[in-house]
């Protein structure tokens, strides 16, 4: 990292030049008219029936992306709530169960079963089998002489039933293979996850029961109150003119079954799920019913107010300051740290449709400070600033938003 102007005040530039996801070790936080929707939805939803779906709805650079891993580090753990992030996944089910399982890893997901299905035998004829612990157990498997640790299948597969992960003797056959194939196999493959492929780990036609299992085993393995999706865009949904009729209808299957899931899990399943416009109007058009369902949890993220978006840039200045500084505006101003947005000048002259989307704007700061230079007059000018908004939005006609592919 190039070392900073000392004029600047600044330790290193806060603003990171993609602006496509949240700052690298700079705290983020909504501002409170969002903070305090998501908290009362999330409130009322650890006491309420009904389906626990979220949509945020927002152009592309709105911070939908930060907003949904503001839930993440924060919000959700705090309520004890275990998230999964997925960014632009497929539309096929399977895709979802490949991801989450592949991100957790085989072991660890064979040691929830093992353990918490094993407790529920402990006392029965088949307890011996679950006395030792989950890596003596595979231990044991790799010996040449396995003893009767071989013929353990069955045994696990009824103590998954026994523990009320799932009643579905096929399900459950499925569970305690992931855990008896462990050392064969200790890892996950794409393939595992498709339901008519030999060896499959999918139960074939019951794709969301057995999703259901897996979100109980997560929950109940470690501790949690509540399993959270969160889904950064659908990939094809967010790209319409790669939605065909086959990917129309696996995208509406996957969002019925994930959305009947967060009513049949005894609230241990949420879904906030992050969307255009566009998209929310394509899937509206597609399936109306399905929109009805979670319209009333619809949060529109709107463009960034004026004073939002100097507190945006203040905070990420303030993070960046020198500990030892003294100043938040340079020698000339002797103004509290934070409380001016030196280098930049207070008025901030950047076009409204900058100002007012965060990662157009982030991208403008990014620049700003990256092209300073020694000799660069502080605070920086309006001509500056214009010079450089321009150089960075040669390409985009005024006010389009960012296109994420680009």
């Amino acid at each position: 990292m190039p070392d900073m102007p000392p004029g600047l005040d600044l330790a290193f530039n806060p603003f990171e030049p993609a602006a496509s996801g949240p700052p690298l070790g700079i705290p983020i936080s909504p501002p409170r008219t969002v903070r305090d929707r998501l908290s009362g939805f999330v409130e009322t939803g650890r006491h309420a029936p009904g389906p626990k779906v979220m949509v945020i709805l927002g152009d592309y650079g709105t911070g939908k992306t930060c907003l949904l891993r503001w839930l993440q580090d924060h919000l959700l753990p705090e309520r004890r709530i275990q998230p999964f992030y997925f960014d632009n996944p497929g539309v096929h089910f399977y895709d979802l169960a490949n991801t989450l399982l592949r991100t957790i890893g085989r072991k660890d997901f064979a040691k929830f079963i093992w353990e918490f299905a094993g407790s529920h035998l402990a006392t029965s004829y088949q307890g011996h089998l679950f006395r030792e612990s989950f890596e003596e157990y595979l231990s044991a498997q790799i010996r040449p002489r396995r003893g009767p640790h071989h013929d353990i299948v069955e045994p696990l597969q009824s103590a998954i039933m026994s523990a009320g992960v799932t009643s579905d003797e096929e399900i459950a056959h499925c569970l305690a293979r992931i855990v008896t194939d462990a050392v064969r196999k200790p890892y996950f493959e794409y393939r595992d996850f498709l339901p008519a492929k030999t060896d499959s780990l999918v139960a074939e036609a019951a794709e969301a029961p057995y999703f259901g299992a897996i979100l109980t085993t997560l929950a109940r393995g470690s501790g949690a109150a509540a399993i959270a999706f969160l889904i950064d865009e659908f990939e094809e949904i967010g790209l319409q003119k790669r939605l065909t009729k086959r990917a129309a209808h696996d995208y509406l299957s996957t969002l019925k079954r994930l959305i009947n899931l967060t009513q049949q899990q005894d609230n241990q399943f949420w879904l906030f799920l992050s969307m255009t416009p566009d998209a929310y109007q394509t899937t509206r058009d597609l399936e109306p019913a399905l929109v009805q369902r979670f319209a009333a949890s619809v949060l529109r993220i709107d463009p960034l107010p004026p004073h939002d978006a100097l507190t945006l840039i203040q905070s990420r200045l303030h993070a960046a300051r020198p500990r030892n500084s003294t100043s938040g505006g340079g020698p000339s101003t002797g103004s509290r740290v934070g409380s001016t947005l030196f280098p930049f000048p207070d008025d901030l002259p950047f076009r409204p449709t900058t100002r007012s989307n965060p990662r157009r704007l982030v991208k403008a700061c990014s620049s700003a400070i990256s092209a300073a230079r020694d000799t660069t007059p502080l605070p920086f000018s309006t001509d500056y600033l214009k010079k450089v908004e321009a150089k960075l939005f040669a390409n985009e006609t005024d006010p389009t938003p960012d296109d994420p592919r680009s």
